[in-house]
């Protein structure tokens, strides 16, 4: 049952907009504002979600994700990003996250996204 959930993103008002969000959604909700800041905090808490922002100084989303799903591989992660994605890129997220969201989205794509994750992963 995914409940707790990192966000992780280098602008704080996506931050807090998504966060917001999946709060009143009945999520416990924590944010990250960097790549290396979400790894600690995965290491530290337990998180059933991670959605990640891809491009972000010190350790990217991709990265991110690599690294995640090595220690975790289980942890289901959902990437976004405002830049059309590259075909490694794309190759990356298609192989290794659950889910993609190209800014800007509405935030009944996220829900819509963050459902079909939790419905693959709730079986």
């Amino acid at each position: 049952m995914i409940k707790n959930i990192l966000v992780v993103d280098d602008e704080e008002n996506i931050r807090e907009i998504i966060t917001e969000f999946l709060d009143t959604l009945g999520y416990s909700v924590v944010s990250a504002k960097d790549g290396e800041e979400a790894l600690r905090m995965c290491t530290k808490y337990s998180f059933d979600l991670v959605i990640t922002d891809i491009r972000m100084p010190k350790l990217n989303g991709l990265k991110l994700l690599q690294m995640l799903k090595q220690i975790f591989p289980n942890l289901p992660v959902i990437l976004m990003t405002g830049y059309q994605p590259s075909k490694s890129q794309e190759e990356a997220m298609t192989t290794k996250a659950d889910a993609y969201l190209l800014k800007p989205f509405s935030l009944s794509s996220l829900r819509e996204i963050l459902l079909k994750v939790i419905k693959r992963y709730d079986k």
